[in-house]
Protein backbone atom coordinates (compact mmCIF):
# COMPACT_ATOMS: atom_id res chain seq x y z
CA UNK A 1 0.00 0.00 0.00
CA UNK A 2 1.40 3.39 -0.86
CA UNK A 3 1.82 6.60 1.34
CA UNK A 4 -0.92 7.94 -0.69
CA UNK A 5 -3.50 5.68 -0.16
CA UNK A 6 -2.74 5.53 3.90
CA UNK A 7 -2.61 9.70 3.86
CA UNK A 8 -5.76 9.51 1.94
CA UNK A 9 -7.19 6.89 5.04
CA UNK A 10 -5.93 9.10 7.78
CA UNK A 11 -7.60 12.32 6.46
CA UNK A 12 -10.89 10.48 5.47
CA UNK A 13 -10.78 10.09 9.65
CA UNK A 14 -10.86 14.06 10.20
CA UNK A 15 -7.34 14.36 10.25
CA UNK A 16 -5.92 17.49 9.72
CA UNK A 17 -3.44 17.54 6.27
CA UNK A 18 -0.56 18.44 9.05
CA UNK A 19 -1.03 15.75 11.50
CA UNK A 20 -1.66 13.05 8.97
CA UNK A 21 1.60 13.53 7.66
CA UNK A 22 2.89 13.29 11.27
CA UNK A 23 1.08 9.96 12.20
CA UNK A 24 1.90 8.54 8.51
CA UNK A 25 5.38 7.08 8.97
CA UNK A 26 3.89 5.41 12.22
CA UNK A 27 1.50 3.39 10.77
CA UNK A 28 1.42 -0.26 10.20
CA UNK A 29 0.66 -2.63 7.53
CA UNK A 30 0.25 -6.22 8.28
CA UNK A 31 -1.24 -9.32 6.75
CA UNK A 32 -2.88 -12.48 8.78
CA UNK A 33 -3.88 -16.25 7.63
CA UNK A 34 -7.09 -17.68 7.73
CA UNK A 35 -8.05 -18.86 11.70
CA UNK A 36 -5.70 -16.01 12.91
CA UNK A 37 -6.79 -14.35 16.15
CA UNK A 38 -5.97 -10.70 16.00
CA UNK A 39 -7.23 -9.69 19.32
CA UNK A 40 -8.08 -11.97 21.96
CA UNK A 41 -10.75 -11.85 24.55
CA UNK A 42 -9.24 -10.59 27.76
CA UNK A 43 -6.58 -9.30 26.04
CA UNK A 44 -5.35 -5.64 25.75
CA UNK A 45 -6.19 -4.24 21.88
CA UNK A 46 -2.83 -2.45 20.84
CA UNK A 47 -4.12 -0.66 17.94
CA UNK A 48 -7.19 0.73 15.72
CA UNK A 49 -7.12 -1.43 12.91
CA UNK A 50 -8.62 -0.71 9.15
CA UNK A 51 -9.43 -3.51 6.89
CA UNK A 52 -7.49 -3.32 3.12
CA UNK A 53 -8.82 -6.59 2.09
CA UNK A 54 -10.46 -9.82 3.61
CA UNK A 55 -12.96 -10.47 6.56
CA UNK A 56 -12.55 -10.27 10.46
CA UNK A 57 -15.32 -11.94 12.40
CA UNK A 58 -15.78 -10.58 16.25
CA UNK A 59 -17.41 -12.93 18.41
CA UNK A 60 -17.95 -13.79 22.18
CA UNK A 61 -16.73 -17.19 23.17
CA UNK A 62 -19.32 -18.91 25.46
CA UNK A 63 -18.20 -21.14 28.17
CA UNK A 64 -20.11 -24.16 26.95
CA UNK A 65 -18.34 -24.23 23.89
CA UNK A 66 -18.83 -22.09 20.68
CA UNK A 67 -19.40 -18.58 20.24
CA UNK A 68 -21.60 -15.55 19.72
CA UNK A 69 -21.00 -13.73 16.64
CA UNK A 70 -21.48 -10.11 17.15
CA UNK A 71 -19.98 -8.54 13.73
CA UNK A 72 -18.26 -9.21 10.54
CA UNK A 73 -16.01 -6.88 8.96
CA UNK A 74 -15.27 -6.64 5.68
CA UNK A 75 -13.13 -4.51 3.96
CA UNK A 76 -13.07 -0.70 4.29
CA UNK A 77 -13.74 -0.99 7.80
CA UNK A 78 -12.23 0.08 10.98
CA UNK A 79 -12.24 -2.00 14.34
CA UNK A 80 -11.07 -2.39 17.87
CA UNK A 81 -11.94 1.07 18.95
CA UNK A 82 -14.15 0.50 21.85
CA UNK A 83 -11.75 -1.31 23.91
CA UNK A 84 -9.01 0.95 22.82
CA UNK A 85 -10.80 4.12 24.04
CA UNK A 86 -12.00 2.62 27.10
CA UNK A 87 -8.95 1.06 27.78
CA UNK A 88 -10.25 -2.09 29.52
CA UNK A 89 -9.77 -5.45 28.17
CA UNK A 90 -11.38 -7.33 24.84
CA UNK A 91 -14.45 -8.60 25.36
CA UNK A 92 -14.68 -10.34 21.75
CA UNK A 93 -12.52 -12.43 19.79
CA UNK A 94 -11.46 -11.19 16.75
CA UNK A 95 -10.56 -13.64 13.85
CA UNK A 96 -9.29 -13.39 10.87
CA UNK A 97 -12.29 -15.68 8.24
CA UNK A 98 -10.13 -15.11 5.33
CA UNK A 99 -6.44 -13.58 4.72
CA UNK A 100 -6.97 -10.40 5.77
CA UNK A 101 -4.36 -7.23 4.79
CA UNK A 102 -4.50 -4.47 7.11
CA UNK A 103 -3.71 -0.87 8.33
CA UNK A 104 -3.08 -0.29 11.95
CA UNK A 105 -2.83 3.41 14.08
CA UNK A 106 -1.13 2.51 17.45
CA UNK A 107 -3.03 3.14 20.72
CA UNK A 108 -0.96 6.53 21.52
CA UNK A 109 -1.67 7.98 18.24
CA UNK A 110 -5.44 7.21 18.46
CA UNK A 111 -5.90 8.59 21.68
CA UNK A 112 -3.54 11.73 21.14
CA UNK A 113 -5.51 12.58 18.12
CA UNK A 114 -9.10 11.49 19.95
CA UNK A 115 -7.35 14.91 22.21
CA UNK A 116 -6.33 16.91 19.44
CA UNK A 117 -8.64 16.48 16.52
CA UNK A 118 -12.28 17.12 17.01
CA UNK A 119 -13.48 16.29 13.74
CA UNK A 120 -11.50 12.99 14.61
CA UNK A 121 -12.94 12.19 17.78
CA UNK A 122 -16.74 12.73 16.69
CA UNK A 123 -15.82 10.17 13.65
CA UNK A 124 -14.65 7.53 16.51
CA UNK A 125 -17.32 8.40 18.98
CA UNK A 126 -20.49 8.25 16.38
CA UNK A 127 -19.22 4.35 15.21
CA UNK A 128 -18.77 3.51 19.23
CA UNK A 129 -21.98 4.69 19.97
CA UNK A 130 -23.80 3.48 17.20
CA UNK A 131 -21.68 -0.60 17.30
CA UNK A 132 -22.04 -0.67 20.79
CA UNK A 133 -26.15 -0.75 20.37
CA UNK A 134 -25.98 -2.82 17.21
CA UNK A 135 -23.57 -5.35 19.14
CA UNK A 136 -26.29 -5.38 22.26
CA UNK A 137 -29.15 -5.97 20.31
CA UNK A 138 -27.36 -8.59 18.34
CA UNK A 139 -25.99 -10.49 21.68
CA UNK A 140 -29.61 -11.14 22.93
CA UNK A 141 -30.94 -11.55 19.16
CA UNK A 142 -28.25 -14.84 18.50
CA UNK A 143 -27.95 -16.13 22.22
CA UNK A 144 -31.90 -16.64 22.85
CA UNK A 145 -32.34 -17.02 19.10
CA UNK A 146 -33.28 -19.90 17.38
CA UNK A 147 -31.01 -22.15 15.32
CA UNK A 148 -32.72 -21.04 12.28
CA UNK A 149 -32.54 -17.18 13.63
CA UNK A 150 -28.73 -17.51 13.74
CA UNK A 151 -28.50 -18.63 10.35
CA UNK A 152 -30.22 -16.09 8.97
CA UNK A 153 -29.12 -13.41 10.99
CA UNK A 154 -24.92 -14.72 10.04
CA UNK A 155 -25.59 -14.80 6.80
CA UNK A 156 -27.60 -11.16 6.88
CA UNK A 157 -23.92 -9.88 8.76
CA UNK A 158 -21.99 -11.30 6.04
CA UNK A 159 -24.32 -9.40 3.59
CA UNK A 160 -23.33 -6.53 5.32
CA UNK A 161 -19.49 -6.84 5.57
CA UNK A 162 -19.31 -7.82 2.46
CA UNK A 163 -21.66 -4.82 0.65
CA UNK A 164 -21.57 -1.75 3.53
CA UNK A 165 -18.34 0.27 4.41
CA UNK A 166 -19.69 -1.03 8.37
CA UNK A 167 -17.36 2.14 9.75
CA UNK A 168 -20.53 3.94 9.41
CA UNK A 169 -24.73 2.76 9.85
CA UNK A 170 -25.69 1.91 6.41
CA UNK A 171 -27.89 3.56 4.27
CA UNK A 172 -27.59 2.39 0.66
CA UNK A 173 -27.08 -1.28 -0.78
CA UNK A 174 -27.25 -2.72 -4.00
CA UNK A 175 -30.19 -3.53 -5.73
CA UNK A 176 -30.52 -7.10 -7.09
CA UNK A 177 -26.63 -8.07 -6.53
CA UNK A 178 -25.65 -11.36 -5.14
CA UNK A 179 -22.44 -12.89 -3.68
CA UNK A 180 -20.96 -15.47 -2.67
CA UNK A 181 -19.68 -15.85 0.77
CA UNK A 182 -15.59 -16.26 0.03
CA UNK A 183 -15.30 -18.99 3.40
CA UNK A 184 -16.00 -22.57 3.07
CA UNK A 185 -19.76 -23.50 4.36
CA UNK A 186 -18.15 -25.18 7.26
CA UNK A 187 -16.70 -22.22 8.72
CA UNK A 188 -20.09 -20.14 8.32
CA UNK A 189 -21.53 -22.72 10.17
CA UNK A 190 -19.29 -21.84 12.69
CA UNK A 191 -20.04 -18.19 12.79
CA UNK A 192 -23.74 -18.47 12.94
CA UNK A 193 -23.32 -20.80 15.98
CA UNK A 194 -24.94 -23.99 14.55
CA UNK A 195 -23.66 -27.97 14.14
CA UNK A 196 -22.71 -28.01 10.06
CA UNK A 197 -25.42 -30.71 9.59
CA UNK A 198 -28.55 -28.29 10.98
CA UNK A 199 -26.83 -25.39 9.08
CA UNK A 200 -27.02 -27.69 5.87
CA UNK A 201 -30.18 -28.23 6.43
CA UNK A 202 -31.39 -24.33 6.76
CA UNK A 203 -29.59 -24.08 4.16
CA UNK A 204 -31.60 -26.08 1.89
CA UNK A 205 -34.57 -24.66 2.81
CA UNK A 206 -33.39 -20.76 1.66
CA UNK A 207 -32.04 -22.56 -1.45
CA UNK A 208 -35.74 -23.67 -2.36
CA UNK A 209 -37.27 -20.46 -1.73
CA UNK A 210 -34.66 -18.78 -4.12
CA UNK A 211 -33.09 -16.73 -1.14
CA UNK A 212 -29.03 -18.19 -1.24
CA UNK A 213 -27.34 -20.88 -3.96
CA UNK A 214 -25.32 -23.45 -2.49
CA UNK A 215 -22.27 -24.45 -4.22
CA UNK A 216 -19.70 -27.22 -3.88
CA UNK A 217 -18.14 -26.13 -0.42
CA UNK A 218 -19.54 -21.84 -0.55
CA UNK A 219 -22.52 -20.05 -0.38
CA UNK A 220 -23.69 -17.41 -2.84
CA UNK A 221 -26.46 -15.07 -1.25
CA UNK A 222 -29.33 -14.08 -3.90
CA UNK A 223 -30.02 -10.14 -3.92
CA UNK A 224 -28.34 -8.95 -1.56
CA UNK A 225 -30.57 -5.83 -0.94
CA UNK A 226 -33.18 -8.54 0.03
CA UNK A 227 -30.80 -9.56 3.20
CA UNK A 228 -29.52 -5.97 4.02
CA UNK A 229 -33.57 -4.63 3.82
CA UNK A 230 -34.26 -8.47 6.33
CA UNK A 231 -31.15 -7.18 8.79
CA UNK A 232 -31.92 -3.90 9.00
CA UNK A 233 -35.60 -4.29 9.70
CA UNK A 234 -35.52 -7.15 12.59
CA UNK A 235 -32.99 -5.58 14.31
CA UNK A 236 -34.83 -1.83 14.04
CA UNK A 237 -37.99 -3.39 15.15
CA UNK A 238 -35.97 -5.08 18.26
CA UNK A 239 -38.83 -7.86 17.52
CA UNK A 240 -39.31 -9.90 20.53
CA UNK A 241 -39.46 -13.05 18.72
CA UNK A 242 -36.25 -14.48 18.95
CA UNK A 243 -37.52 -18.48 18.35
CA UNK A 244 -39.02 -18.19 14.64
CA UNK A 245 -39.34 -20.92 12.36
CA UNK A 246 -37.26 -21.25 9.33
CA UNK A 247 -40.73 -20.96 7.74
CA UNK A 248 -41.66 -17.74 9.65
CA UNK A 249 -38.28 -15.81 8.62
CA UNK A 250 -38.03 -16.84 5.32
CA UNK A 251 -41.62 -15.43 5.13
CA UNK A 252 -40.00 -12.17 6.13
CA UNK A 253 -37.19 -12.55 3.93
CA UNK A 254 -39.62 -12.79 0.35
CA UNK A 255 -41.41 -10.27 1.66
CA UNK A 256 -38.15 -7.58 1.43
CA UNK A 257 -37.56 -9.57 -1.47
CA UNK A 258 -40.69 -8.03 -2.92
CA UNK A 259 -39.56 -4.57 -2.37
CA UNK A 260 -36.18 -4.96 -4.24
Amino acid sequence: MSSSYIYQLLTGLGLSDRYAIQMLPRVKMSNFDVGRVIWPKGGQVQAWTYISSGLVGASVPLQEGGCIQVNIYGPRTWFGEEPLLNRYPSSLDYVSLTPVRMVSISTADVMAAFQDQPEFARFVALLVAWRSRQHAERVVLVKQGSPALRVVMGLALFAEAMYYNSARPPTQGLDGASVEIPVKQSVVASVCGVSRSAFSEHVQHLASAGLVRANYATLELLSVETWLRFSRKYQKSRMNVTRPTMEELMALLQQESVLV
